[in-house]
Order: structure tokens, then sequence, then C-alpha cells
């Protein structure tokens, strides 16, 4: 299939939301061409993660520099679309599926890439059953972990008003989350709620099935509950839990 092309520096997991401000004119135009009746790719696009250069084009460029990105991205499905008096977009889009980008064509408005469908696996079911209660119990404690480090940072120097704020933020971000009973989607949660860098989140986003991704995601989760315990990793603002904006 033949879709847009928005490389971003983030991952994006199926059934995840990715929330979007498009001010840069190309992404402007396409996203124009998405929410047009009866447009070619139904709303959807390919983001994938860069991995050289920028989003956004630079100042004093009339034309922007290509970005290297990675070759496996999802597909993205606008739900929501409004734009503004001065012609920016705000956008909410959710992951639909995996794809492997092929040859990609700039000679338009925007990019447009050939992309592939992954196929979606699950893998060993006696894995995942086993799997699925070690991470939930797994993701318990490391978003305990989170809570408790992010709240200690704000009290530190902190006035009891921001002290308050950032508690109650943490109580709606970080409130107990059942994990999907299907493999496939609480792979995918997991990898979009994990606080880690965005080449290992793009790993996990390659990884050929849901018993891989889980088994990985368990020993993620493990890692990082030990190392924000300990302090071995910086502090976390509560800003540090929301959706990138682009």
């Amino acid at each position: 299939m033949r879709l847009p092309l928005f490389p971003l520096h983030t991952v994006l997991f199926p059934h995840l939301p990715l929330p979007l401000q498009i001010f840069e004119e190309r992404y402007r135009a396409m996203t124009r061409d998405l929410v047009a009746d009866g447009s070619a790719g139904g709303g959807r696009f390919v983001v994938t993660m860069i991995t050289e250069g920028s989003e956004v084009q630079a100042i004093g460029r009339s034309v922007a520099q290509p970005t290297a990105a990675a070759r496996i991205g999802t597909v993205a499905e606008v739900r929501q679309a409004e734009q503004f008096a001065d012609g920016r977009w705000a956008l909410l889009a959710v992951g639909v599926e995996r794809v492997q980008l092929g040859p990609v064509d700039r000679t338009g408005a925007y990019a447009v890439v050939e992309a592939e469908t992954l196929p979606e696996l699950v893998g060993d079911a006696a894995s995942t059953e086993r799997l699925l209660p070690e991470v939930q119990a797994a993701l318990d404690r490391y978003l305990e972990t989170v809570k408790h480090l992010v709240a200690s940072t704000a009290s530190v120097g902190g006035d009891a008003q921001e002290i308050n704020r950032v508690t109650a933020s943490l109580d709606e971000l970080l409130k107990p989350f059942r994990l999907p009973e299907d493999p496939l989607a609480a792979s995918y949660a997991i990898g979009g709620m994990l606080q880690i860098e965005l080449g290992r989140k793009q790993r996990l986003l390659e990884l050929p099935d849901a018993v891989a991704r889980l088994q990985a995601e368990l020993d993620l989760l493990r890692r990082e509950t030990v190392m924000l315990g300990e302090g071995s990793m910086p502090p976390l603002g509560a800003n540090d839990l929301r959706f990138d904006l682009n």
C-alpha cells in the first residue's frame, strides 16, 4: 500500500493514541489530503522513528532535508482533526498495524512510502499464559515506583500547592492499569507505557511476536523498577509521562 510518510521522534505502537500539532506546510498539505472526502489512504499515514535528522524543516531552508528513519513503522489513522485560524492542525491519530517500509517518493508536497503489512503473531500459547500474569505484576510494581520517584522529586524544594498538583496528576496518570487479555494488545500497551529510550521502544516494536515482546518487556520492567528504586536513573518529571506533541 502507498501512504503518506510522517517521520517523528517517537515510536507508535498499534492500538495506542498519537496526538499531533501540525504546523509545517508539507504536513499541513498532508493533513488536508488525509481528512478530505474520499481520501485515497482512508485517513491513514505511516509513522516511523527518526534515526537521523529532524522532523521539522530547518529555519532558512526552502527545502526540507530528508531524514533517516527506521524501516519498520506503524500505520496511524486520523480519528479527530481540528484546523485553527492560522492554518495549524490538531490531530488525534491511533496506531493500526505494523508495516515494513519500502521505497519513499519525495517528489510531491510530502513524502509517500510503499508499505507492507507485517504479520501479527502471538507465539507459543503456553508461554503467553505464563507471561501475562508475570508482566502484570511487574507493571504494577513499575508504575508504583515511577509514581513514588516523581512525587519525591516534586517534594524537594516544592511548595505544598505544587506537590498536591503533581500528586493529583500522578494519581490520574498512573492509576492501576489492567492489561488486555489479548497478548498482542497487552504487548503494545506496555511498549507505549514504558519510559525508556526510543531505540529500545523501536526494538520492541520490531520483535516478531507477542511472546517475544512480552518477555523483553518483562525484563525491562524489572530492570527499570530496580534502577528507579535505587535512584540510578535521572529523575522523571510529571511532564515526562505525557504523550509527545509533534
